[in-house]
């Protein structure tokens, strides 16, 4: 290679000096000719690039302005509408139908059995509709958009009420799908379809009004979803242990019947959603309280999809709003997937289709965006502009969009309630610059036009200059036999006369130049020695305390090691168990814990803020805090300890001058073998159980909340788990799913752990640990570890 580079500059250096020797035996008529047409060829080029270069940058700047505009106008009207959301689940779950409507609806639940009374063989023919709708209508439109093949049974809820509610409104309701909610009441008796009678003409006409796709009245005690406008397969099951108990809906639920005060809103971003055939779905829930003050259930809107389009595609009419024949506005969450439509998508499908499939969108991708006819939660939008706006920037660039093809863009993050995302403004750049382009093309011609004129005027010019020169020439051709001393005559006072003088004052310098630049060369070699001495003393020091620090965190490994008790010692109590336990630096801000008392095991995997040596650090502080809670404090409850350690975090960091908010996730356990029982508490990092009759994971949730100083800390929730001999439990840190890696360069991800774990269900712990290791190593491939890795596996 060095080769190859080495003898094209050789090349380029025999075509320079061979020029230069042309240039330099051409007749001075020639020369002033060539250097005129050089200048005036120079000029004419820089002000025709500067008139175009500043006409372009004058024309980016307008269309930067105008995109941002549009964005801060488009930023406005999306944070308002969902701000009106907000304050219209908030003032419709105070209104007294809806309070009246909870209250009956649930009541209504409730009582379904008692109120119908129904026989051994009617509720076998309701088990029959059920089943036969759920075969024939609801899984064959949800297989179109899943990989999967999903069963009847995953769906079709279990409890009595449940099946009654879902056969009266959607198994034997004889309106179609997507018109369930035509249908004003079942024709029974029982105190449910009375009130349905009563209250779903006013709901739904809410709904229409306002546009929402569905609306959900939840018992917060049950979680049954007890009132739809839509009746979809989710109305009438428990969002705590029913069939959607996962899904986002589920969490928005969670959260909004524990709050304590009526004006609490949460909004959960769009998510795929089996009950409306996976499609994206977004939620916003406030609690239900009556006059008295009692909480009664949970008011939850599914969010209008198409208002949100309206909003970011102007109806359609983009040339309205200055986006001419190629630009949108559009809404990117943290995913990296749009949340309204795209422009292109709605203008020509089939180019669009075209056009995801030459960027390698995946086909199953491609096959949901044409069943749902959507490109929300499904596009993926990934460009330089996204990434920025994702984390926090507001700015305006040029790149390529999710086409490919070259953008002005001016983006920002969204004010959004619980939302993590930014709006996007963009235009083609071939578009943008249309102007620019003619321009460029009128300069041209002018520049064409001028080069032929300049020509003919350099050799004019030249002929006229040179005239005189050539008799100086002639005079100084008979000196030139000479040795250099020879004196050239002064021939007038004109530039000529100048040009001589200055050949005789160039001899005389040239004579002393060279002498001083001996001089010079001399005391250079000196001083070049004494700086290449004093540089190579500062390298010495600079790797000498290179050295010293090297050497202190290698100290610092050997002593927090002596805080990590070997795996060995976690075996003696559990023989089927492993720790993968890899470092990103030399030291770890995760580390792992134990403790034993009697027949009783206490174990954590702790993941501190930052890594290397602050997360060391961090570590030996949560590591102390953790003995001195069981040892010193005599605690043992899981929750207990966590609670005590916050504390002692906070209390050992406020020591300082500084503010400092350091501390850690945790999963934390106490197994008590005899008794086949175990608590369990977490702050952010959960616990999975992996039972030995299962395939599939249990997932325990952590406390959103740290260890450490944190302004909405509340006590930890203290789990009591029954076990069985042969479950397996994991604990872990965030390192090993938030690693990178793999054909595209993302995120390992939760999921792909999920189906690693089951994979090697039957598999010995300490192989496990040996196959989770090689699998994370290959992941990773060249890239670098992005945090420590703590993983801990224990078989019952």
């Amino acid at each position: 290679m060095f080769c190859s580079i080495f003898v094209s500059l050789s090349t380029h250096y025999k075509l320079a000096v061979g020029l230069i020797e042309k240039i330099s035996s051409l007749k001075i008529n020639a020369k002033l000719t060539l250097a005129f047409f050089v200048i005036a060829f120079t000029s004419i080029t820089v002000i025709g690039f500067l008139s175009y270069f500043k006409g372009k940058k004058s024309l980016e700047t307008e269309s930067f302005n105008r995109l941002t505009a549009v964005r801060e106008m488009k930023a406005t009207q999306i944070e308002d509408y969902f701000s009106q959301i907000e304050n219209q689940i908030v003032t419709f779950s105070e209104d007294h139908t809806i309070i009246e409507a909870m209250r009956d609806f649930k009541m209504g639940f409730d009582n379904l059995q008692s109120d119908l009374n129904y026989s051994e063989s009617e509720i076998q023919s309701l088990d029959f509709r059920l089943t036969k709708y759920y075969e024939s209508e609801f899984l064959p439109r949800l297989k179109r958009n899943l990989d999967s093949n999903p069963m009847a049974e995953t769906y079709i809820p279990k409890n009595l009420n449940e099946k009654i509610l879902q056969d009266l409104y959607i198994a034997n309701n004889e309106n179609e799908v997507g018109t369930k909610h035509y249908l004003h009441h079942a024709p029974d008796s029982s105190a449910y379809s009375k009130a349905h009678k009563i209250y779903h003409p006013l709901i739904r006409s809410y709904l229409e009004k306002f546009k929402y796709y569905d609306i959900f009245l939840v018992d917060h005690e049950t979680g049954n979803i007890v009132y739809s406008v839509y009746k979809e397969v989710d109305f009438g099951t428990s969002l705590l242990d029913g069939p959607y108990a996962n899904t986002n809906i589920a969490e928005a639920f969670k959260l909004a019947k524990d709050a304590d005060h009526k004006d609490f809103v949460k909004v959960v971003d769009f998510e795929s959603y089996h009950p409306s055939y996976n499609a994206p779905a977004s939620f916003i829930a406030s609690p239900i309280f009556d006059d008295a003050g009692k909480k009664l259930g949970v008011l939850i809107f599914q969010m209008p999809i198409d208002q949100i389009n309206e909003i970011m595609t102007n109806r359609h009419e983009w040339a309205n709003v200055g986006l001419g024949q190629s630009g949108e506005t559009y809404i990117v969450a943290d995913d990296y997937t749009l949340r309204n439509q795209s422009r292109f998508f709605i203008e020509d499908e089939e180019n669009y289709f075209k056009m995801i499939e030459e960027i390698g969108t995946p086909e199953s991708t491609i096959t949901k965006i044409k069943n749902f006819e959507s490109t929300i939660g499904l596009q993926e939008v990934k460009t330089e502009g996204t990434v920025a706006a994702l984390e926090g920037k507001t700015d305006a660039r040029i790149f390529n969009d999710y086409r490919g093809v070259p953008v002005l863009s001016s983006y920002k993050p969204l004010k959004i309630r619980d939302m993590h995302w930014v709006i996007m403004s963009e235009i083609d750049k071939d578009e943008a610059f249309a102007h620019v382009y003619d321009l460029r093309k009128n300069i041209i011609i002018v520049f064409i036009g001028l080069f032929i004129a300049i020509i003919f005027a350099s050799i004019i010019i030249s002929k006229k200059i040179t005239k005189p020169i050539k008799l100086l020439t002639g005079k100084a051709q008979e000196l030139a036999a000479g040795n250099l001393n020879v004196h050239i005559d002064i021939l007038g006072k004109d530039e000529i006369g100048m040009l001589s003088q200055s050949f005789n004052d160039m001899q005389h310098s040239i004579k002393n130049m060279v002498d001083e630049l001996n001089d010079i060369n001399h005391n250079l070699e000196e001083k070049v020695n004494e700086r290449t001495q004093e540089i190579q003393h500062q390298k010495e020091m600079v790797e000498e305390k290179n050295r010293e620090i090297v050497d202190s965190i290698n100290y610092a490994l050997r002593l927090q090691s002596a805080i990590i008790p070997p795996e060995s010692k976690i075996r003696e109590k559990f023989d089927d168990s492993f720790v993968l336990f890899k470092p990103k630096d030399i030291v770890s801000g995760d580390f792992y814990w134990m403790d034993v008392k009697g027949s009783n095991v206490i174990l954590a995997v702790a993941d501190c803020t930052g890594h290397g040596v602050p997360g060391a650090m961090v570590s030996v502080v949560g590591a102390n805090g953790l003995n001195r809670c069981v040892k010193e404090f005599g605690l043992r409850k899981p929750s207990s300890i966590l609670d005590k350690l916050r504390e002692l975090i906070v209390e050992t960091f406020e020591m300082s001058n500084h503010e400092v908010k350091d501390g850690m996730d945790i999963s934390f356990i106490s197994i008590d073998r005899e008794k086949g029982k175990a608590q369990w508490s977490g702050a952010h990092n959960p616990l999975w159980i992996l039972r030995k009759d299962s395939s599939e994971i249990i997932e325990i949730k952590a406390d959103k909340q740290p260890i450490g100083k944190f302004e909405y800390g509340k006590p930890f929730t203290n789990h009591e788990i029954e076990f069985a001999e042969g479950d397996c439990l994991y604990m872990f840190s965030d390192g090993f799913a938030d690693q990178f890696g793999g054909d595209k360069g993302k995120k390992l991800k939760a999921s792909t752990m999920r189906e690693l774990f089951v994979s090697l269900k039957d598999v010995p712990m300490q192989e496990q640990k040996k196959k989770i290791f090689e699998t994370f190593e290959t992941w990773k491939n060249l890239l670098e570890q992005v945090d420590d890795v703590c993983v801990m596996g224990i078989r019952i």
